[in-house]
């Protein structure tokens, strides 16, 4: 393993407004255990002190290079840093998260050792910094091929649409960008990129840890930017039709679970229910089409099942207030 310790991993962390979190994420990727990388700071045009951090960042380490640069956005952020890439992997860490100092040595031999283009880990959910979840972890190593990687995904069970629990190959993102102007980037791209690829290992452990934060676009009330998730889920139905015929199912799974999500935003704000009407019927009929594949299978736990439910019967009222009492019984039991 010596020999192939001189490999660069690249790793590139978008930047924007979050110079309470800064430090600790770069901390944390100077630590790994695996030496040879660089450390592609891009500033997004924050309006805190990000910038005077990664300017300070890098006069501490030669391995860290900045690029300072207008707004644009997460994709466009990340297209920066991969197009001043070096090294002959890319790596992604958001600013905000932060990871265990084994993580890109575990995924960087594990794809020397079985040839894989991508190499994937398991993550760790701090939300709100009250508990945590693990998410996206197996017993034990598992190789996968490209279809059966898109079917975990189309899953949403071993393997995640991010970007930043996953160590690639350079040369997947020669012609693949991430959509500018867009989010749900992640979603928008791994298909495409795992298409490209010759398969995945997954490394079975956790190693990834997403801070779960109020202000996160993805997480906030519905809007028009979110738009952008049922766009790439219509997406994605064309693309496993014309690539993956047989994974049909699982592509309505995982549009019934993603579109699930959207419809509860919608229907906790009366005002966007009102505003973006023709935004829930396009949620519902791509809800429908795959909730009675979503209650028999197998691979969908019994917590989203009933969520399914609830939403199907029309009963999201009474999901909301089992929810309620949930939240008030857990401040309750941390108060004791």
């Amino acid at each position: 393993m010596k020999s192939v310790m001189n490999e660069m991993i690249s790793i590139v962390v978008p930047i924007y407004n979050v110079d309470q979190f800064l430090f600790k994420c770069v901390e944390s990727i100077l630590n790994q255990t695996y030496k040879n990388i660089e450390i592609i700071l891009v500033n997004d045009g924050s309006t805190d002190h990000s910038g005077e951090i990664c300017d300070k960042l890098k006069e501490r380490d030669q391995r860290i290079r900045v690029l300072h640069k207008k707004n644009g956005g997460l994709s466009s952020a990340r297209n920066a840093g991969i197009s001043i890439a070096n090294g002959m992997y890319l790596g992604f860490v958001d600013s905000d998260d932060y990871i265990d100092q084994e993580m890109f040595y575990s995924l960087h031999e594990a794809i020397v050792r079985t040839g894989r283009d991508i190499a994937c880990c398991g993550r760790i959910v701090d939300i709100f910094g009250k508990y945590s979840n693990i998410e996206f972890t197996l017993e034990k190593e598992r190789v996968f091929t490209k279809e059966e990687a898109i079917g975990e995904v189309l899953y949403l069970e071993t393997i995640d649409v991010s970007a930043c629990d996953k160590l690639y190959q350079r040369r997947l993102f020669d012609t693949i960008k991430y959509p500018e102007g867009k989010i749900s980037e992640d979603a928008a791209i791994i298909f495409e990129v795992l298409e490209k690829s010759n398969g995945v290992v997954h490394v079975g452990k956790p190693f990834y840890h997403y801070v779960f934060r109020n202000n996160s676009i993805t997480k906030s009330k519905y809007s028009i930017k979110k738009h952008d998730i049922i766009t790439n889920l219509k997406y994605t139905q064309e693309f496993i039709i014309d690539k993956y015929p047989q994974l049909i199912k699982n592509c309505k799974i995982y549009c019934t679970i993603c579109t699930s999500a959207l419809i509860l935003d919608i229907e906790k704000d009366q005002k966007a229910k009102k505003i973006y009407k023709s935004h829930y019927k396009e949620c519902w009929k791509l809800f429908n089409e795959g909730i009675w594949d979503s209650i028999a299978s197998s691979k969908i736990n019994k917590k989203m099942k009933v969520r399914l439910l609830v939403i199907k019967t029309h009963t999201i009222f009474i999901f909301f207030g089992i929810k309620r009492i949930y939240a008030l019984l857990r401040c309750l039991k941390e108060r004791l």
